[in-house]
C-alpha cells in the first residue's frame, strides 16, 4: 500500500497556495550558481548550503497549512537573507547556511511534535545547548554545533512519520553512526561532516517515509552521495553533503506541494 502518512498527517483539506514556480526557480538557480563557481569548491559549498537552507524554509512553509508558524518562518527566512547578504568570508557564509538549516529543522520539529510534551521539551533543551556551546566557539565549530543539533530534531521528526515502526532499524542505525562518529571525531571539521552526513542519511529516510513513491528517487540521490564520498578532502565532503541535502529536501518539498495543490 502506498504510504501517504505525511500528507494525511498535515492536513486532510487543502487550500490553494503558491504554485511550484518558486521551487522550480530555486532548482534552476542552484544549477546555474553551482556551474558559475566551477573550480572553486568553497563557493560551491556556499551555493549548496544556502540552497539547502532556503528549500528547508520552503518545506516548513508548505507544511504550515494553517499559518501557525508563518511568523517564525518569515522571521528566520529574513535572518537568512540578511546574513547571506552580509557574509563575505567562507567561514561567515558557512555559519549563515548551517544555522539557517538548524533553525528550519527546529521549526520542522515543532510542526511535527506539537502537543508532544516530551518532544517539545527535547527541542527546547537542544536549543538551549546550542546557545551555550556557540558562545566561545570558532566558525567551523559553531557550524558543527548547528548541524549536530539539527540531527536529533530530524531524527524525532522521522520517527514520528513511522508509527508502525517499519523503519525503526534504519533510523537507529543512522543514530548509532552519529553517536559513534561523535565519540571519535578529533576536530571541528570532522564534527561538522559527521553532523551533515547523518542529516543526509536521516533525510533519505524522511523522504521515503513521507511517501513511498519517492523511495526510488531518494535511493538515486543516496547512490550519488556514496559515489561522491570517495575523497578525504573535507571541502569536497561538505559539498557532497550540502548538495545531497538540498536535492533530498527539494524532492520532498516539490512532491508535497504538488500533492497539496491537487488534493
Amino acid at each position: 500500500m502506498r504510504n501517504n502518512f505525511l500528507v494525511s498527517k498535515v492536513s486532510a483539506t487543502v487550500e490553494g497556495h503558491k504554485s511550484a514556480t518558486h521551487l522550480m526557480e530555486l532548482w534552476r538557480r542552484y544549477l546555474e550558481q553551482y556551474a558559475d563557481h566551477e573550480g572553486s569548491v568553497e563557493e560551491q559549498v556556499v551555493v549548496a548550503s544556502y540552497h539547502a537552507a532556503e528549500v528547508l524554509g520552503r518545506l516548513t512553509s508548505i507544511l504550515d497549512r494553517e499559518g501557525k508558524y508563518a511568523r517564525v518562518i518569515e522571521q528566520r527566512t529574513g535572518y537568512f537573507r540578511q546574513g547571506s547578504q552580509q557574509a563575505e568570508l567562507f567561514g561567515d557564509c558557512l555559519i549563515t547556511g548551517t544555522f539557517t538549516i538548524y533553525n528550519h529543522f527546529n521549526t520542522l520539529a515543532h510542526q511535527f511534535l506539537m502537543g508532544n510534551a516530551a518532544g517539545e521539551q527535547l527541542i527546547r533543551e537542544v536549543d538551549r545547548q546550542v546557545h551555550v556551546r556557540v558562545e566561545a566557539a570558532g566558525q567551523v565549530e559553531r557550524s558543527a554545533v548547528a548541524l549536530n543539533a539539527a540531527f536529533p530534531l530530524l531524527s524525532l521528526v522521522t520517527i514520528s512519520l513511522d508509527p508502525e515502526g517499519t523503519a525503526t532499524d534504519a533510523i537507529r542505525e543512522v543514530e548509532r553512526r552519529f553517536v559513534g562518529a561523535s565519540a571519535q571525531t578529533k576536530c571541528a571539521h570532522d564534527r561538522l561532516i559527521n553532523g551533515l552526513y547523518r542529516l543526509v542519511e536521516m533525510m533519505q529516510l524522511f523522504v521515503a517515509l513521507s511517501d513511498s513513491a519517492l523511495h526510488g528517487r531518494a535511493m538515486e540521490i543516496a547512490a550519488r552521495f556514496e559515489e561522491e564520498d570517495r575523497t578525504r578532502d573535507p571541502l569536497l565532503k561538505l559539498r557532497n553533503g550540502f548538495c545531497r541535502l538540498f536535492e533530498l529536501t527539494h524532492l520532498v518539498a516539490t512532491h508535497l506541494e504538488g500533492v497539496f495543490k491537487t488534493g
